[in-house]
């Protein structure tokens, strides 16, 4: 069954700078940040005003940064595009959801799917890339509902807790997330995205 949601993507700009701050301080986005977390509150904040700069209007952005946002509640989370090369047309995706929905995972799908319809819609980008670690399984499992690939496994490949885990390589390309959105856009007679998320995660339930 189809169901209406207020929640919203929009660039992140500066304005955005305490809540993404206060983000960065979260546990499970420290959990989930690659690399190495161990940074003083002045290098996170220039790290944050750095990212949510604005390129001269004669360069292309190597990065674009989303909130996921309900007006109700604010900003929930953030999606952001790295790396981008516009001649290659790719880029990778972080995704950074935060405690108000990270319950919600029809929700959280949601504005992934969305996320990923701007970058090749609007952008016009052709592949996206993700590493996503072994125990994150509900991000990898939502990139694999839309149609991506693991392409690489990167065995023991971050230490959280004192314990090694693998790290998952993914890709999508446009013509393959394209596919998904025109094999299950049907499943309902009026076409949303919502009842080919539904349709989706069904799948994957019942898949090993």
């Amino acid at each position: 069954m189809s169901f209406t949601t207020s929640t919203y993507l929009r660039r992140a700009d500066r304005d955005d700078l305490d809540t993404i701050l206060s983000w960065m301080e979260d546990p499970d986005f420290q959990r989930f940040l690659y690399g190495d977390a161990a940074q003083s509150p002045r290098q996170i904040r220039e790290r944050v005003i750095q990212m949510l700069g604005r390129s001269p209007g004669n360069i292309m952005p190597s990065a674009v940064y989303l909130l996921i946002e309900s007006k109700e509640n604010g900003p929930l989370g953030m999606i952001s595009f790295q790396n981008i090369s516009w001649r290659n047309r790719s880029c990778s995706i972080d995704v950074y959801i935060g405690d108000k929905i990270r319950r919600n995972s029809m929700l959280v799908t949601i504005s992934v799917f969305r996320a990923l319809e701007y970058a090749f819609d609007e952008l016009n980008l052709h592949r996206i890339s993700a590493l996503i670690y072994a125990f994150n399984r509900a991000s990898w499992r939502i990139f694999e509902m839309a149609g991506a690939k693991r392409e690489l496994v990167l065995p023991r490949h971050v230490m959280r807790e004192g314990e090694l885990y693998d790290a998952y390589g993914y890709g999508l390309l446009r013509h393959e997330f394209n596919a998904i959105r025109e094999k299950h856009g049907a499943v309902s007679e009026r076409f949303c995205l919502e009842s080919m998320i539904a349709f989706l995660s069904q799948n994957l339930e019942e898949s090993p």
